[in-house]
């Protein structure tokens, strides 16, 4: 049969979806094609419409596996990869079809973005409000990141049926340097609560950071029901999109603390005009149902590092309080009881360790803990 007696036997006669899929194969077989997809399948979804979906929070159902499996995700963290998706993968391959997109496609706009100037939204302002845009690099990380919002989807996809491409393995990233951690020195954290602060919560809020190595999300979330007599119960993380979720690594924690930061939480917190309940917030917000936003935080540790002429006053930040905390304590307390208080903890450390806590493990650490920072929760203010 020759090739012309072929394409008119294809052109002329009616096939079955298996026998399409026969002449695919063997085209893919022959190096023909790399790939190809049949209308009215699964994988004929644009790349548009299944990203739209896959990041779509309320309607994911990536979404949906992870939170019936206990797994935590987060609005936010939906929301900024559909943006990714939507202003670097939609605009260059949105009408692709899921079948037709290769590992080469991921390869060839990983390299243009990390070699290529885009046009990405700067903080400056236009006349009207909106944000300017200005050409830059992307950074490592965010190349990264956007690389990511596709093969996470795709690898989804290819696992469940949708693609019989696999376009996310042996990917070589990015290569992201770290960047500096930038923690104040004792001396620095001395003269730092040693002051006034305009806002007394934002000070407690940084104090209660620096001593405990809670995450700011954790502090927002703080409520009176959470203070007992010598300890934090860290049972919560506020969320900005989810509001109150479970702690980073899903396990709830405590933290002892001394009676002078206990003293001060409890009387933040009956200031609350809203409630002094149980469920109510230490820091509370503009409304009962909302904590303080921990822009205040930074905001004011920034006026105050300034006001004091720190050396890179202008980045330290209120997540510094975290690594201070854990550097310091470090030289002091073994590794694996230190991550029962800062929460720093591996799926192979929680499993191993984690169900280990114990009372003398807890006291250990609140009497270095003591020992470390005690004069500076006493410290008077200037």
């Amino acid at each position: 049969m020759t090739q012309q007696e072929i394409v008119t036997n294809i052109l002329t006669q009616d096939w079955t979806p298996d026998g399409v899929s026969l002449i695919l194969d063997a085209l893919k077989l022959k190096n023909y094609i790399v790939s190809a997809v049949r209308t009215q399948t699964n994988e004929s979804e644009t790349l548009e419409h299944f990203l739209e979906r896959f990041w779509d929070y309320d309607k994911s159902p990536y979404v949906h596996e992870k939170r019936i499996v206990g797994q935590s995700i987060h609005r936010r963290y939906t929301d900024i990869m559909l943006s990714r998706a939507r202003t670097y993968w939609i605009p260059r391959m949105g009408n692709k079809p899921l079948g037709q997109i290769t590992k080469e496609d991921i390869k060839r706009v990983m390299w243009q973005l990390a070699t290529q100037k885009q046009n990405v939204f700067s903080r400056k302002k236009n006349a009207d409000g909106s944000r300017k845009k200005t050409a830059q690099v992307l950074s490592a990380e965010t190349v990264n990141q956007v690389v990511r919002s596709a093969t996470c989807a795709l690898k989804w996809a290819f696992q469940n049926g949708l693609t019989p491409n696999d376009c996310f393995s042996g990917l070589i990233y990015c290569h992201v340097t770290p960047q500096k951690r930038h923690i104040p020195t004792l001396s620095d954290v001395k003269r730092i609560f040693g002051i006034h602060w305009n806002d007394s919560a934002s000070r407690l809020a940084n104090l209660t950071a620096m001593c405990t190595g809670m995450r700011i999300g954790e502090i927002q979330a703080l409520q009176l029901g959470d203070i007992g007599s010598d300890r934090i119960y860290v049972r919560h993380n506020w969320a900005r999109r989810d509001g109150l979720k479970t702690p980073k690594n899903g396990e709830a924690r405590e933290i002892l603390i001394t009676p002078e930061l206990h003293h001060m939480l409890i009387r933040q917190g009956m200031k609350n005009p809203f409630g002094t309940s149980p469920g109510d917030f230490i820091f509370f917000g503009q409304t009962r149902k909302k904590p303080r936003s921990a822009q205040f935080w930074n905001r004011a540790l920034k006026e105050v590092t300034l006001s004091l002429g720190i050396k890179n006053a202008n980045n330290i930040t209120f997540h510094c309080w975290r690594h201070f905390f854990t550097a310091c304590m470090a030289d002091f307390v073994d590794g694996r009881k230190l991550q029962l208080a800062t929460g720093h903890k591996t799926m192979q450390m929680l499993e191993h360790y984690a169900a280990h806590q114990s009372e003398q493990t807890l006291e250990e650490l609140g009497d270095v803990s003591r020992q470390l920072f005690l004069d500076i929760i006493r410290l008077p203010i200037a």
